[in-house]
């Protein structure tokens, strides 16, 4: 029997979608019903007024919990030296740019303590590593369960699942084919993040990450309340498995007379495929030989 697997031979490929039809049927869920709420305003309900509602501690309005820490601040000492204002998760700088309605976007607005917003910078999302340099455990004294190195930042355990499938919705959410509207990509290669870009990493430690902390009750609750707020919901929440349907590849299976040939998408992920007997496994990365059926999967390595 042979197996061809086109992600051995072929050279660096960046964050193909897997899914193009679902991708363009969530991305019209997304964008249906939405509508803009302004970043600030004197005189409307804005993003800050928004958040003092999504953020605010169960049972007690008058405060809010902070990203990236589990602490809490009154309400009223948004925008102060010593208080909260607006985190953008996937940073402005990587293409948002200040326009609306991606600038504003309650999907991607977390109340944040506003020296460990500052601290966080526009850091992409990453497990830290002492060999990036600058490493910082904790990243800031007010985010203890932070850590960070000279380019990323590792938010805490409970915070990440949020995090990763906020990202995936702006990715989903926001494809450039309307006035004022980026088009976001995730992707693996990190060197391609930058201020003049639209990119934002790293897609493998975001879905991993979306596995290990799947969606809670507080999620859940929070995505409900962005819907009647702004009138789109993260469908990453509801089924968290959506993402590795578009962003994980894709295995072709080719009938030959000495058996299925696997050829999977190209990626530059990092994947391991894996075989089975049958359908619920157990599977392994060992094809067993002399097989008459046989089921293949990509996953994560």
């Amino acid at each position: 029997m042979r197996v061809v697997l086109l992600l051995a031979f072929l050279p660096s490929f960046h964050g193909l979608a897997t899914d193009p039809v679902l991708r363009a049927r969530l991305h019209e869920q997304t964008r249906q019903g939405a509508v803009v709420i302004p970043y600030s305003s004197s005189t409307r309900f804005d993003a800050a007024d928004a958040l003092a509602v999504l953020d605010a501690v169960p049972g007690n309005t008058n405060l809010v919990r902070l990203v990236y820490s589990t602490a809490v601040l009154p309400a009223t000492s948004f925008s102060t030296t010593t208080g909260w204002n607006r985190e953008h998760l996937w940073p402005n700088s990587y293409g948002l740019d200040d326009v609306e309605p991606s600038f504003s976007d309650l999907h991607n607005l977390r109340a944040c303590d506003a020296n460990v917003n500052s601290s966080r910078n526009n850091k992409w999302y990453d497990l830290s590593s002492a060999a990036e340099g600058g490493i910082r455990a904790p990243a800031h004294a007010e985010a203890p369960e932070c850590t960070a190195d000279s380019n990323s930042w590792q938010p805490p355990v409970a915070q990440r699942g949020d995090i990763a499938r906020a990202l995936f919705y702006m990715a989903i959410r926001y494809e450039g084919g309307f006035a004022g509207e980026p088009d976001l990509e995730l992707v693996e290669d990190v060197a391609r993040i930058s201020t003049s870009g639209t990119f934002m990493g790293r897609l493998s430690t975001l879905l991993n990450w979306n596995r290990e902390d799947p969606p809670d009750d507080a999620e859940r609750a929070r995505d409900a309340d962005v819907g009647r707020i702004q009138g789109n919901r993260n469908p990453f929440v509801a089924d968290p498995g959506l993402a590795n349907a578009i962003w994980l590849p894709t295995i072709d299976v080719i009938p030959t007379q000495g058996g299925p040939v696997f050829v999977v998408e190209p990626t530059d992920l990092p994947v391991v495929v894996e075989y089975a007997l049958e359908p619920a496994g157990p599977w392994t990365a060992n094809r067993p030989p002399g097989a008459s059926a046989l089921f293949a999967r990509v996953r994560l390595r």
